[in-house]
């Protein structure tokens, strides 16, 4: 089976959602650091893309948009049974929780203020047409929050992160990909771009849709 499938992707997040939230609690700062970024508020309507297990619900209640209107979607029905208990939970009254491939969102134009991709871009198939179609969904100057591990723009990957990447990819993610082009193919606009862990492997970048 090719490893970057939205099928393989599907199954190996299933099972990955046994052991998902005491692995990546310890990335949570990073997630708090996106989102301390993106000031979501009340009132406000956000999408949350690949949200698996919900691991920003908690922090989007502690920055005050626990009223908020969110949208959490993934790939992978196992994450979203454990996303649908955290959000019962903590009590956020306005939450939907959907399977919903990041490639191909059901969700019309123009219809949010933010959008989180947050550990996803280096994990979809196609990256550009997840980008692009958070782009799609997001009211004109509404925000996209993206934490995640990218390659430096213009820097070519050496053999050792190659080497490293089938494997990566394999199990998980890639560590081979660049933002830069993405938010240019999405049309949007970095505001923000901060390292994050491991000494800037991870960033958490801002970045806006132009008003038009």
């Amino acid at each position: 089976m090719a490893w970057n499938t939205t099928r393989w992707n599907r199954i190996r997040y299933n099972l990955w959602s046994l052991f998902y939230d005491p692995l990546l609690r310890l990335l949570q700062p990073g997630r708090r650091q996106a989102l301390e970024q993106a000031a979501p508020r009340a009132g406000e309507r956000i999408l949350i893309v690949g949200g698996g297990t919900g691991l920003d619900l908690p922090l989007l209640a502690e920055l005050g948009a626990a009223e908020a209107d969110i949208v959490l979607g993934d790939i992978a029905p196992a994450m979203l049974a454990r996303a649908k208990k955290r959000a019962e939970a903590l009590g956020l009254p306005r939450v939907r929780i959907e399977v919903m491939d990041a490639q191909a969102l059901p969700l019309e134009d123009e219809s949010f203020d933010l959008v989180l991709l947050h550990l996803i871009l280096a994990v979809v198939p196609d990256p550009q047409a997840c980008i692009r179609e958070a782009a799609r969904v997001l009211k004109p100057d509404g925000r996209v929050s993206i934490y995640d591990k990218f390659l430096p723009d213009g820097r070519r990957p050496g053999w050792l992160r190659r080497v490293l990447n089938a494997v990566m990819e394999s199990l998980a993610t890639s560590i081979t990909r660049q933002l830069g082009p993405l938010l240019d193919h999405a049309g949007l606009e970095k505001v923000i771009d901060q390292p994050s862990h491991f000494n800037g492997f991870f960033r958490t970048v801002l970045a806006k849709k132009p008003a038009e």
